[in-house]
C-alpha cells in the first residue's frame, strides 16, 4: 500500500505518518520474504531521507540492497544504491559517493531499456535520472559547472522520458541552479518557471514554493530586487500552509531566508521592501494558500 501511495503521502506533506506506518512496517519485515524486505526496507529508507533522518535512511539503504542483489533485481539495485549515493554526499563523503553513483550509472547505461516492459522501464528511467542528478549536484558543489550541468541535462533527458513530474522537477531545479551559478540568468529563469507550470498541473505545491524561492535570486540578479521580494515571501507562505515536502531532500535548495531577505531590504530601502511583501500576501482575507499558488502561475510567464 506504501509503495502504491506515496505519491499521496508526498504531495499532501504527510511526511511523519507516512514514517510510522514505515516503522510499523519494519518490525515484521524479517518474516518477509526477501525481495518484499527489501521493498520495506529502501521504502523506509525514501520516507526517512524525506523527513531528513539520513542516518536511518541509510541504514535502510544499506540493509536492503544485499536481498536486491539475492534476488537479482537490478532495477531495485539501482534505484537504492543512487538513493545511497545521495545520503553520503550529503554526510561529506563526496569520494565514496561519486564512485557508487558512477558505478551505479555505468550498470545502468549497460541495460537495454528498450527491451524492458513499461513498469521496469519507468523504473529504469526514474533510477538513471536520480543517479545522473545525485552525481551533478557533487560536481556543481566543487565548482565543475561544465561537468555538473552535463549529467543534469542527461538527467533531465530521461526524467522526460518517463513523464513523471518527481525527477523533471529534480532534473529542472538542479539544471536550473547549474545556470545561475554560471550566470545565464535567462536559462536559469526559463527552467524555474518551466518548473512552476510542471508542479502547478501536479498539484505539488511545496515544490511551487521550492521554484518561487528559487526564482527569488534569479530575479534579483537580473535587476528586479522588489520581485525577488515578494517571490520569496509567497514561497514562504505557501511553504507554511502546506507543509515542507519532499523537494527539499533531493536537491541543493537555493539561497533563502531571513539573511536573504535582509539584504533585498537593504537595497531596495524599507518602504520599498514592505510594499514588495505586502504585494505578496492574500487580499481580502484570501487564503494565504491561493493567493501564493496564484503567484506561482503569474511566475511562470515570462516577467
Amino acid at each position: 500500500m506504501i509503495g502504491a501511495t506515496w505519491r499521496f503521502w508526498r504531495l499532501h506533506d504527510h511526511a511523519e505518518e507516512l514514517a510510522r506506518h514505515a516503522s510499523r512496517l519494519l518490525v515484521t519485515s524479517d518474516r518477509m520474504p526477501p525481495h518484499q524486505r527489501a521493498l520495506a526496507l529502501s521504502g523506509a529508507g525514501f520516507t526517512f531521507m524525506a523527513g531528513g533522518d539520513h542516518g536511518r535512511a541509510r541504514s535502510m539503504f544499506e540493509s536492503s540492497l544485499p536481498l536486491y542483489r539475492h534476488t537479482e533485481d537490478k532495477l531495485g539495485t539501482a534505484l537504492t544504491t543512487a538513493a545511497l549515493g545521495h545520503i553520503m554526499a550529503l554526510q561529506h563523503e563526496d569520494a565514496r559517493a561519486t564512485t557508487l553513483l558512477e558505478h551505479t550509472l555505468a550498470e545502468l547505461q549497460g541495460t537495454g531499456a528498450d527491451q524492458l516492459a513499461a513498469p521496469e522501464r519507468l523504473q529504469y528511467l526514474l533510477a538513471l535520472a536520480l543517479a545522473a542528478n545525485f552525481l551533478g549536484q557533487i560536481q556543481l558543489s566543487r565548482g565543475d559547472h561544465d561537468r555538473a550541468a552535463g549529467m543534469f541535462t542527461d538527467g533531465l533527458n530521461a526524467a522526460r522520458r518517463a513523464q513523471e513530474h518527481f525527477t523533471i522537477l529534480v532534473s529542472l531545479y538542479d539544471l536550473a541552479l547549474s545556470s545561475h551559478q554560471q550566470g545565464d540568468l535567462s536559462r536559469a529563469a526559463s527552467l524555474l518557471e518551466e518548473g512552476v507550470s510542471v508542479a502547478v498541473k501536479a498539484g505539488d505545491r511545496s515544490a511551487v514554493a521550492y521554484y518561487l524561492e528559487a526564482l527569488g535570486p534569479v530575479a534579483s540578479d537580473q535587476g528586479h530586487p522588489e520581485r525577488a521580494v515578494g517571490l520569496l515571501s509567497a514561497a514562504a507562505a505557501l511553504l507554511q500552509a502546506s507543509g515542507s515536502g519532499w523537494l527539499h531532500a533531493y536537491v541543493p535548495r537555493a539561497p533563502h531566508g531571513d539573511e536573504v531577505l535582509a539584504a533585498l531590504r537593504t537595497r531596495v530601502g524599507d518602504a520599498a521592501f514592505e510594499q514588495a511583501r505586502a504585494s505578496s500576501r492574500s487580499p481580502d482575507g484570501q487564503p494565504a494558500l491561493d493567493h501564493a499558488m496564484e503567484q506561482a502561475h503569474r511566475a511562470a510567464l515570462p516577467a
